[in-house]
């Protein structure tokens, strides 16, 4: 039987205990997970009986060379080993892509080209395009940038409209006094 997995959402930077929590999860907590920390602006966790298993940031600490306006960086997920391949992965990608699509920024990721797993992911996903490859300076090892091809950025650089969200499906009734009958209340006079 599998896991019951609940999501916790946060849209301000982890503190204290709740921070070393989601620090346990990443492998290397070095000065550069701090740092995308200190400017998330989205945190999706899930949880396991209490116990947190997987973590997601949008942050706003961009540091890779995107040329993309508004860059929203999905970056600093991990999910713990006992937990992978019960689509937890997928579920806080979604969650952090909609969160920056909803904020109207350019949502980009950026990608070791050493992770197999995460190429695999991005190459057959729609959602992904790549931006550029560079040499990344914490590590000195290509990386790719992938731009979220529903950014209004990438539809109009691409000559496409950009995406309107979605309208309510209200009729507003014409601006008309309510008149009630004798048998429906007190009457309102028109």
């Amino acid at each position: 039987m599998l896991p019951t997995i609940e999501y916790s959402l946060s849209y301000a930077p982890p503190m204290g205990a709740e921070r070393d929590a989601l620090s346990a999860l990443c492998h290397t907590p070095d000065a550069r997970w701090h740092e995308r920390m200190d400017h998330a602006e989205f945190v999706v966790t899930a949880l396991h009986e209490g116990t947190r298993v997987g973590v997601g940031i949008v942050h706003t600490s961009v540091t890779a060379p995107t040329e993309v306006e508004r860059p929203l960086e999905l970056g600093g997920m991990f999910v713990h080993p006992a937990y992978r391949r019960l689509g937890i992965r997928q579920h806080m990608a979604d969650a952090r892509l909609t969160y920056a699509l909803s904020m109207g920024g350019t949502p980009i990721t950026v990608i070791d080209n050493r992770n197999e797993a995460s190429w695999s992911y991005y190459e057959r996903s729609a959602k992904w395009t790549p931006e550029r490859e560079y040499t990344g300076w914490f590590t000195g090892l290509p990386m790719t940038i992938w731009v979220a091809t529903e950014s209004s950025w990438y539809r109009t650089r691409m000559g496409m409209d950009p995406l309107v969200p979605a309208q309510p499906n209200v009729v507003l009734p014409s601006a008309q006094p309510l008149v009630l009958g004798p048998d429906q209340g007190n009457a309102v006079s028109a």
